[in-house]
């Protein structure tokens, strides 16, 4: 059905929007640094889970969650957070990884903005082609 589609071109659109503000956040956290290991940024996924099946509900639920990576560890002892063995610690945050996601993010939000244009003019032929 029509409105389908209006439904699973929205989930998308959340979904790629929540995508570019976690990248975004990704980024900005990238070059913090720090001295113990627990209190160093950890890079986030946006995550969207279906039931499994091949049909319109689109996406059953989005979640952010944070990746299991291990912390980048620099020498540097004259830096003020190096640590009694002159490591300080960065979020494994690749910025080219970012970056590509980001890209990748921008063009299906664009695509599920088309594809809503393409469903809006289908229902507008069909109240059109209805009145004659």
């Amino acid at each position: 059905m029509i409105t389908d589609s209006f439904a699973i071109s929205l989930d998308g659109l959340e979904y790629q929007r929540l995508t570019v503000d976690t990248v975004a956040m990704n980024i900005a956290n990238s070059t913090k640094t720090f001295s113990n290991t627990m209190d160093v940024y950890k890079p986030r996924d946006v995550v969207a889970s279906t039931n499994g099946q091949m049909d319109a509900n689109g996406i059953d639920g989005i979640t952010v969650s944070e990746r299991n990576v291990e912390p980048k560890r620099i020498y540097d002892p004259s830096h003020p957070y190096a640590n009694e063995d002159g490591y300080i610690l960065k979020p494994a945050v690749d910025s080219v990884e970012e970056i590509v996601s980001l890209m990748t993010a921008v063009r299906a939000y664009q695509a599920n903005i088309q594809a809503l244009e393409a469903s809006k003019k289908i229902i507008q032929w069909t109240i059109d082609m209805s009145a004659k």
